[in-house]
C-alpha cells in the first residue's frame, strides 16, 4: 500500500489491526484525547478568558474616565470666567511669574507715603539674571525664588512700625529679614517673592475639584491687599540705588 505511513516495514493499518481489541487501544484513545483536551485547555480556552477579562478591565477603566471628563466639562462650564480671572491676576499680582522691578518698587513706594518715611537710598541683591531659570537667591520655600532688597528709611519707630506692616500686607509678597541701624535711619532688608507658573497636568483618575475653604480663605486676603495696593497712590522712590540703575 503506497498510501500508507510506514515505521520501518510496518504501515499504521498494520498496528490498527494488531492493538484495536486490545486493551492498551483504548488506554491510548482516552489519553489521546486527555492530551488534546489539556493543550486545548492552556492553549486557547485560557488565553481566551484572559483576554476577555482584560478587554472587560480596558472598557471599564474606559467607562470611569468617560465618567470623569463628563464631570470635569459640568465642572468647567459651570465656573465664573470672571471670578477666575480675578483669582489668577491676584495670585499673579502676590507671586509674580517674572521679575518685577516696577511692582516691587511701587510697593515701597506706596508704604513709604502710607507710613510717612523718606527712603534715603535702596540696594538691589538680583543674583544671577543672565537665565529665566536662575533662582534670584535662596529661599527656604520649595520652587520659590526671591529678590533682596535693602532700604534706609528715615521716620520715627512707629513710622518704620507702619511701613514694615505696610510691606508685609501688601503685594507682591514680601518678608522683612533684617532690621539694623540707630535712631532714625534704619536699614531694612525684605525678600520679595517670585514663582513661574507650573506645568499643568490634568489627572485622569479622578474628576476636577473647587478650590478648598481654606484657600478660598487665602485668596480673600490676598485680594483685599490686592485691592488696597490698587488704590494707593503710585509714585517711584527717586533715591540712587548701589546695585544696579533704575532711570
Amino acid at each position: 500500500m503506497k498510501s500508507d505511513i510506514w515505521i520501518g516495514k510496518k504501515g499504521y493499518w498494520y498496528f490498527y489491526y494488531r492493538f484495536r481489541d486490545s486493551e492498551y487501544y483504548a488506554y491510548s484513545i482516552v489519553g489521546g484525547a486527555f492530551i488534546a483536551s489539556l493543550l486545548l485547555l492552556f492553549y486557547v480556552i485560557i488565553p481566551e478568558f484572559t483576554s476577555w477579562f482584560s478587554i472587560r478591565q480596558e472598557v471599564i477603566a474606559t467607562q470611569q474616565r468617560i465618567a470623569i471628563l463628563q464631570q470635569d466639562n459640568i465642572f468647567i462650564t459651570n465656573l465664573d470666567k470672571n471670578t477666575l480671572n480675578a483669582q489668577l491676576e491676584t495670585v499673579s499680582h502676590a507671586l509674580p511669574p517674572e521679575k518685577g522691578f516696577s511692582a516691587i518698587l511701587t510697593d515701597i513706594s506706596q508704604a513709604a507715603e502710607k507710613s510717612g518715611v523718606s527712603l534715603n537710598n535702596y540696594s538691589f541683591d538680583v543674583g544671577n539674571i543672565s537665565s529665566d531659570s536662575a533662582q534670584l537667591s535662596a529661599t527656604r520655600y520649595s520652587g520659590v525664588s526671591s529678590l533682596q532688597i535693602t532700604v534706609v528709611v528715615d521716620g520715627t519707630i512707629g513710622q518704620v512700625q507702619t511701613f514694615i506692616e505696610s510691606i508685609e500686607r501688601s503685594l507682591p509678597l514680601a518678608e522683612i529679614t533684617k532690621i539694623d541701624g540707630s535712631g532714625q535711619n534704619i536699614s531694612i532688608t525684605m525678600l520679595f517673592y517670585q514663582k513661574p507658573f507650573p506645568q499643568i497636568s490634568l489627572p485622569t483618575d479622578r474628576p476636577l475639584s473647587p478650590i478648598s475653604p481654606d484657600k478660598l480663605i487665602l485668596l480673600q486676603k490676598l485680594s483685599q491687599w490686592d485691592t488696597a495696593t490698587a488704590t494707593q497712590p503710585s509714585s517711584l522712590p527717586t533715591g540712587s540705588g548701589s546695585a544696579i540703575p533704575l532711570f
